[in-house]
């Protein structure tokens, strides 16, 4: 799955999380490497695309 094929609500929460994650790490270290914001950008879309892969769908009986 890619990040585009989430749904709009997952997207948005992952783009806040995101923002905030770096805000944080900006405030903490002064200042953020390359590498540790790809690193850290691509956890946060895996981990919200690996959060609707195993979300169950409504009417599923999976509940």
């Amino acid at each position: 799955m890619k990040f585009e094929e989430l749904s709009e609500q997952s997207q948005e929460a992952a783009r806040e999380v995101l923002v905030y994650t770096l805000k944080k790490e900006i405030d903490s270290r002064g200042d953020i490497a390359s590498n540790r914001a790809k690193y850290l950008t691509h956890a946060i879309r895996n981990s919200f695309i690996a959060l609707e892969a195993e979300q169950p769908k409504r009417g599923s009986g999976e509940d």
